[in-house]
C-alpha cells in the first residue's frame, strides 16, 4: 500500500510550528528552574534538601505535563494544517497555471 505524502497549509503549518517551539521552550526553562532549586538546596538553612527535591519534582511533573500538553496541540495542529482536498485540487490548478 502506497502511502501519500501529507501536504500541508503553509500559514497554519508554520504557525502550529512556532507554537510548538515556544511551548517546548517553555518546557526547557521549567526543567531549568528544577534544576536550579535541586542545586540551591541546603546552601541555605532555612531551604533544606528535601524541601528543593520537592519543588524540583513539581517543576518536573509541571514541565512534563506542559510537554505532553504541547505534543498533543502539535498533532492536532498538524491535522488542521493538512490541505482538504478541494485546497489540494486548487493549488494543482495554480500550478497548472504558470
Amino acid at each position: 500500500m502506497e502511502r501519500k505524502k501529507k501536504h500541508y497549509h503553509v500559514v497554519r503549518k508554520n504557525k502550529a510550528d512556532t507554537k510548538a517551539l515556544f511551548r517546548g521552550i517553555v518546557c526547557g526553562y521549567l526543567l531549568y528552574l528544577a534544576w536550579q532549586l535541586i542545586r540551591s538546596g541546603g546552601s541555605d538553612p532555612t531551604f533544606p534538601p528535601f524541601v528543593a527535591w520537592l519543588l524540583g519534582g513539581v517543576f518536573i511533573l509541571a514541565s512534563a505535563g506542559f510537554g505532553f500538553y504541547t505534543w498533543g496541540e502539535y498533532q492536532q495542529a498538524l491535522k488542521e494544517a493538512e490541505l482538504t482536498p478541494e485546497e489540494e485540487e486548487e493549488l494543482r490548478r495554480e500550478r497548472e497555471e504558470e
